[in-house]
């Protein structure tokens, strides 16, 4: 399996916990996408540039394919809040926030406008 924007694919519930769970000021990028799904197929091409910006070398940016997916633990609240395709997350030390990440954008009925929303976020918050 590849990635559809190039980001970085984790395949287990114990990789997406370990790249979001840690404190060093790092904005961390998670899209969320699944098989056959149209609206990820119109945001992906768009996200893409993100990894490919050099105002974003401080920020990671992972991919996963709930298709694919194998979870750590059924009751992991980051990832069980995801109910909606396609879905982006944002974490910045994890364990010094209230509700783990720090945006969480998914509409599915319009992915232009959760690009718009969501690149604004990243480009307010790369640093």
């Amino acid at each position: 399996m590849t990635s559809t924007t190039g980001f970085t694919l984790l395949t287990t519930g114990a990789e997406f916990i370990q790249k979001y769970n840690r404190s060093d000021n790092k904005l961390i990028v998670f899209y969320v996408t699944k098989d056959n799904c149209p609206p990820c197929d119109v945001l992906a091409p768009k996200i893409k540039k993100w990894k490919e910006t050099a105002a974003y070398n401080n920020c990671e940016f992972y991919e996963i394919n709930s298709s694919h997916f194998t979870r750590a633990t059924p009751d992991d609240i980051e990832f069980r809040e995801i109910t909606t395709f396609p879905s982006i997350k944002f974490y910045k030390n994890y364990v010094n926030t209230d509700d783990g990440y720090i945006a969480f954008f998914h509409n599915s009925a319009d992915p232009q406008g959760m690009f718009l929303a969501s690149d604004s976020f990243l480009v307010a918050n790369k640093s």
